[in-house]
């Protein structure tokens, strides 16, 4: 069972586990006919390059419920088969305006899922709380794959998914179906087709704020970052195998888990900000804000500033021995990344031309 299939992340899961010949009952939200979620599952096997089609009438049931009344629209009868859970829907604001609802959504509901899978989905060997790994706060350096219990956070998204895995670690000490935090770093496309979804989060907020700058006719702009700073960036295929191979255990034993899914350090903020700007159509390099559309974007940019100013150097030995994984994780290259933006801005410029001509 995965949570969230119309986001990034969840579409992925679900694709790649229907391509292995699993079954996925797909939790969504305001999809009563189930195409929205359908549709993206189809969207995300393309971009992965998965073969889904036999798949998708006889593997794929979509389970439309209500996230505030779980107990009364999710069915226990649609439980009954689970074996492991994966429970990717989050809200995703920065907002502290949105701190209730985002505690709503990010504790609440999956601490309502949680309960439900261990009353009433006996076979279910494992609940898999999709997190991230900025939980650990704003500090910097060396991160452990363990609770955090004192960090120090800048906006909502942190606050939450942070309380949530406090959250469940307390329902797994009281209810004892085993728990798995999986915490990404920074999620991006493809690495061999590009693909993602165009959602603006993230590390495509700097492309698609460049990408804004260039077509109002500027051509050069300074970013207020730091030169020697990197960005651990995981890219979706290798989240997807990871999860997929954690998934596909024999046996993952009882105990709590704490994963980072990350995908290493390479490519410096001095090489990433003129490689943004080039396939943004711009010169941008790093440089303090001085005019007034530097100073724009650089409020544009704000909410993930922070990460992109501070390195985090994310262990992931347990999550290499979990997998079996005998060699490091290959850092995504500069080039990579290029082919990821170049996708990016493209399937932007599609969409764009879609939308003209559906005005016109």
């Amino acid at each position: 069972m995965i949570s969230g299939v119309t986001g990034f992340v969840g579409s992925a899961l679900a694709a790649s586990f229907l391509a292995r010949g699993m079954r996925v009952a797909a939790l969504s939200r305001n999809d009563p006919d189930g195409m929205r979620t359908v549709n993206a599952v189809i969207a995300a096997a393309q971009g992965q390059g998965l073969d889904i089609s036999g798949a998708l009438e006889s593997h794929l049931q979509v389970l439309n419920v209500d996230f505030t009344q779980l107990d009364s629209t999710l069915e226990p009868s649609a439980l009954a088969d689970v074996t492991e859970v994966w429970h990717v829907a989050a809200e995703m604001s920065y907002s502290p305006h949105k701190l209730g609802r985002s505690f709503d959504t990010n504790v609440g509901n999956t601490t309502r899922l949680y309960e439900l899978v261990k009353q009433h989905a006996p076979a279910c060997r494992r609940f898999y709380y999709v997190s991230t790994a900025y939980v650990a706060g704003m500090a910097g350096g060396p991160v452990r794959e363990e609770l955090h219990a004192r960090p120090s956070m800048v906006n909502t998204y942190q606050v939450t998914k942070w309380s949530a895995e406090q959250a469940l670690h307390l329902a797994y000490l009281r209810e004892g179906l085993p728990v798995t935090v999986f915490r990404p770093t920074v999620v991006v496309g493809h690495r061999h087709t590009g693909w993602a979804h165009r959602n603006g989060f993230g590390f495509y907020m700097f492309l698609d704020a460049m990408t804004a700058i260039a077509k109002a006719g500027h051509t050069e702009l300074a970013v207020d970052l730091l030169p020697q700073t990197r960005v651990d960036l995981v890219s979706i295929d290798q989240l997807v195998a990871d999860a997929g191979t954690l998934t596909l255990r024999q046996d993952a034993g009882r105990e709590l888990e704490v994963f980072h899914c990350g995908g290493g350090l390479r490519v410096p903020m001095g090489e990433l900000v003129p490689l943004w700007g080039d396939v943004a159509g711009l010169r941008a390099s790093i440089g303090k804000p001085t005019t007034a559309l530097e100073q724009q974007f650089d409020r544009a940019v704000a909410p993930n500033q922070p990460f992109a100013r501070t390195e985090w150097h994310f262990e992931r030995a347990k999550l290499d021995a979990a997998t079996q994984r005998s060699v490091p994780v290959t850092p995504l290259t500069a080039d990579e990344l290029r082919s990821m933006c170049r996708w990016y801005a493209d399937a932007a410029a599609v969409v764009e031309q879609d939308t003209v001509a559906a005005a016109g």
